[in-house]
């Protein structure tokens, strides 16, 4: 049987009203413990979710940096190439400086 739109508003009624008695029967100090940390809850909401979508850009960030790391390695493998001990001189290098 689904639930009903006015089922879950009613619920989520009966669920702050309870909170609020709750709230009602705690000592002062509590209290306002408990105030302060609902208050700071939208800004910690908010830090939660830039540092989520920062790490979301960093990864697809790094995934084009491998992506395009990997592409210029099979570039330099296809490219026909001279080694000279550990330096590679590429053919394209051994022209004139100046073709004019």
């Amino acid at each position: 049987m689904p639930v009903s739109p006015n089922q879950w508003f009613a619920a989520l009624v009966v669920a702050v009203c309870a909170a609020l008695l709750v709230r009602m029967f705690l000592p002062a100090r509590r209290r306002a413990t408990l105030d302060a940390a609902l208050r700071r809850l939208p800004g910690r909401l908010r830090a939660r979710a830039m540092t989520l979508w920062h790490w979301r850009q960093w990864r697809s960030r790094r995934e084009d940096a491998a992506r395009l790391a990997e592409e210029a390695i099979q570039r330099a493998r296809r490219t026909r190439a001279d080694k000279d001990g550990n330096v590679i001189r590429p053919e394209a290098f051994k022209g004139p400086r100046k073709p004019h």
